[in-house]
């Protein structure tokens, strides 16, 4: 497991790049635009309930693209695509 480096104002800084990077939850976003996202984050040492939370995302889809793993078979886009609408009530 890598070692977490703390650096003051790191915590503040992720949530405004969620919000910098154009993900506005009041629409339906793209798992295109979001994977990236996820990715990033967890590199900054963030947990996957961590930022399901952040990105109002499901943790099975977070989890798989963390993991990237070849055992989880969950089609991804349209996953996320169905549950962004009910997220929204659409």
């Amino acid at each position: 497991m890598p070692v977490r480096k703390s650096v003051e104002g790191a915590a503040d800084a992720a949530p405004k790049e969620a919000k910098a990077a154009g993900l506005d939850k009041s629409k339906v976003r793209q798992w295109a635009d979001v994977a990236p996202i996820i990715q990033k984050l967890r590199e900054e040492g963030k947990t996957v309930p961590e930022i399901s939370d952040e990105l109002e995302v499901s943790y099975v889809l977070v989890n798989q693209c963390v993991l990237q793993s070849y055992k989880m078979v969950v089609a991804s886009a349209e996953v996320f695509e169905r549950q962004e609408k009910m997220r929204l009530g659409l």
